[in-house]
């Protein structure tokens, strides 16, 4: 199966109301829903995966003078992706960044999307593709060798 993400910042002063009086519910330059989306497909068919909440997630990596860095964040929904070909994966959020999710399977081809719509009240740092995490839980270290 082909598994998509889809992480989506919300507009938290959308007017709904203004958008079905007058735009026939549709958004305008002047009203818009969502300030940005980063959509992303794993790289080959995935076996399996497990959305788990409430869970910790480890950034790890590397800073540029090659020493390497691990920090665990608490408070995480992950999903946990096994691929066809073996290769485990994994994708991040705070969970107090989250609003909603929803999981869409589209029939005819078998794809699966996950939606996760993002609160924009929460400032959020995001270190690498699909992870998103809330700016206050964010490692301060990295933060100090970052700006360096």
């Amino acid at each position: 199966m082909n598994l998509i993400l889809h992480f989506i910042l919300v507009n938290s002063e959308f007017n709904k109301g203004l958008a079905d009086d007058l735009y026939e519910g549709q958004e305008t330059e002047d009203n818009i829903k969502h300030l940005w989306e980063d959509e992303m497909k794993v790289s080959e068919p995935v076996k399996e995966f497990k959305i788990k909440n409430n869970a910790i997630y480890t950034l790890a990596g590397y800073y540029p003078d090659n020493s390497n860095f691990s920090f665990e964040i608490w408070d995480m929904t992950l999903v946990d992706c096994l691929t066809e070909g073996g290769q485990e994966m994994k994708f991040a959020v705070s969970k107090k960044l989250i609003k909603k999710t929803e999981k869409v399977v589209d029939e005819p081809t078998g794809d699966t999307h996950l939606y996760f719509y993002l609160h924009d009240k929460f400032p959020l740092e995001n270190p690498m593709d699909g992870v998103y995490i809330l700016k206050s839980d964010f490692p301060k270290e990295l933060k100090i060798k970052k700006e360096s």
